[in-house]
């Protein structure tokens, strides 16, 4: 498929064209309140440039993002901004009063200021894009370069330096107890080598953090996680301290054994007072952004001394996703977990460095990296329907149960109790309203993928993909869509048409999923 003619704006740099933007707005306000005589001339000034703010705030339109169709891209960015600095606008106005800030002078101003902003914006010019973008992804079971996962020449080195479990075991103090020691002795792996060292961990200090240590082959948690203090520091001051290879054995009480102990100590409706109670204070609140920084703030540091003093423990909640995604994100691969309804036993090994460049999701809103047009990464915004750092499971998710017959992946433990609700009418899709306006993606089109997900699909449907930007309402599966094969058939069908007829091809695709939401009833799954 050969690429079309790709353009971007003439003047690039965008401190320059929003500079330009603000001369041409003051120049159309002031021009509209000489011509009306009405008006008090600063106020109406100062109401036009904050509703131009706000617009350009949520549409970033000086930003070219779709070079494909210059002056459809054009169109659809100004008129979205249009629309809310004329909100912003009309609220402003009528605060101000019709006084201080006419209607005629204020919506004068506005029209002008819209024609010569647009006119601003059509000067361009070619754009040489690199090749390299538009390259493959690689193929699921070896794309992992985030994480500097090892090769073989690695593992090769590795096998001669493996340690033996004997020596690990010989070394393990017997203060532990029993059922935690006899898990360790199970599902270490059986290994002969040389002999490593062993670190038994409760929690970590500050003082703790800045101490290096030479890597040892085990390392034990002898407290459950979700009591130690800084879990991301925890988990880094571990990574650390294993050697390439070695091992790790955790402790913590899931999240869904914690709701099972709820269950049996309240019944009826005091079970539903305490999970609600339980879930605003350890689910909700810890995941409004800002609050970490305060809770942990030294000034704050008697608050945890009180807490502790009452309950005797941290209890941090913890989903087994979250656990298994903190691991996998450290680089630490889980090769064993023990079952039960109370506290669990996780056995891992650090097969590579830690993730690098890459923010886990953890607050409400969720940023996700996914891949755009012209193959580059781009940041979509969504409510959080997984656990914390599930994102990093992606992969093993898919090794291990692959594909269910709607495309997307079987037995996946990651979602949340609410995130099936939220997904089922595409709630969690709310967010991405706002990465429209900014134009990172367009109306219609086959939702944003990430690189792992996108490495699955054939390289026909991956080669119209990164030519086309991605939407935010796409072609909808119904009951009828059977399998990952199905999916891509339509999928493909989309991309082609879009291809040679992009105006009909979303029009038709837009009607069409909206008569098979409202009136057909067609759900999520």
């Amino acid at each position: 498929m050969q690429q079309k003619t790709k353009y971007i704006p003439l003047l690039r740099n965008v401190k320059i064209r929003s500079a330009i933007g603000f001369i041409l707005l003051a120049l159309s306000a002031i021009f509209a309140g000489i011509i009306f005589s009405e008006g008090r001339l600063e106020v109406i000034v100062l109401i036009t440039a904050i509703a131009w703010m706000a617009a350009v705030f949520f549409t970033d339109k000086y930003v070219h993002k779709y070079p494909q169709r210059y002056f459809a891209y054009l169109f659809a960015s100004h008129m979205k901004a249009a629309v809310i600095m004329a909100f912003f606008l009309y609220v402003f106005g009528c605060i101000a009063g019709r006084i201080d800030a006419p209607p005629l002078v204020l919506w004068t101003g506005f029209i002008l200021f819209v024609l010569a902003d647009a006119l601003a914006s059509i000067p361009r010019c070619r754009d040489i894009l690199k090749k390299s973008s538009q390259e493959m992804p690689p193929a699921a079971d070896e794309e992992d370069s985030s994480s500097d996962v090892f090769t073989k020449a690695d593992y090769l080195k590795l096998a001669a330096s493996l340690v033996d479990k004997q020596a690990f075991l010989r070394k393990i103090r017997p203060d532990l107890d029993k059922p935690f020691l006899d898990f360790i002795k199970n599902n270490l792996p059986d290994l002969q080598g040389g002999a490593g060292d062993v670190l038994i961990l409760d929690d970590i200090t500050a003082a703790d953090n800045k101490f290096s240590t030479a890597p040892v082959g085990l390392l034990i948690g002898r407290t459950q996680i979700n009591n130690v203090l800084r879990l991301n520091q925890f988990m880094q001051f571990c990574s650390g301290c294993i050697s390439m290879g070695g091992y790790i054995v955790i402790r913590y009480l899931p999240l869904e054994n914690a709701k099972k102990n709820l269950r049996a100590r309240y019944a009826g409706p005091f079970y539903w007072m305490a999970f609600i109670l339980h879930f605003i204070w350890y689910r909700a609140i810890p995941k409004i952004r800002w609050l970490e920084k305060l809770y942990f703030a030294p000034v704050l540091s008697w608050l945890d001394t009180i807490h502790l003093s009452f309950v005797k423990k941290r209890n941090r909640v913890l989903s087994k996703a979250e656990v298994w995604g903190r691991l996998s994100f450290y680089g630490m691969n889980v090769l064993a977990e023990s079952e039960g309804d109370g506290e669990l036993y996780i056995i891992a090994q650090r097969t590579a460095l830690p993730v690098q460049n890459k923010t886990p999701s953890f607050y409400i809103i969720a940023v996700l990296e996914k891949v755009g047009l012209d193959g580059k990464s781009l940041h979509t915004h969504k409510i959080r329907t997984m656990y914390p750092f599930s994102e990093f499971l992606q992969k093993r998710i898919f090794e291990d149960h692959g594909l269910a017959a709607t495309g997307k992946f079987a037995n996946d433990f990651r979602l949340t109790d609410y995130g099936i609700f939220l997904r089922k009418y595409w709630l969690d899709e709310l967010p991405q309203i706002f990465d429209w306006l900014r134009g990172e993606i367009k109306l219609v089109g086959m939702r944003a993928t990430s690189r792992h997900f996108l490495s699955l699909y054939p390289k026909e449907l991956y080669d119209l993909y990164i030519q086309i930007k991605p939407g935010l309402i796409p072609p909808v599966f119904d009951e009828s869509t059977n399998g990952f094969d199905q999916i891509v058939e339509v999928e493909l069908t989309y991309l082609k048409s879009y291809w040679k007829q992009p105006l009909s091809t979303d029009v038709r695709c837009f009607f069409k999923t909206f008569t098979d939401i409202v009136f057909r009833g067609v759900r999520s799954k």
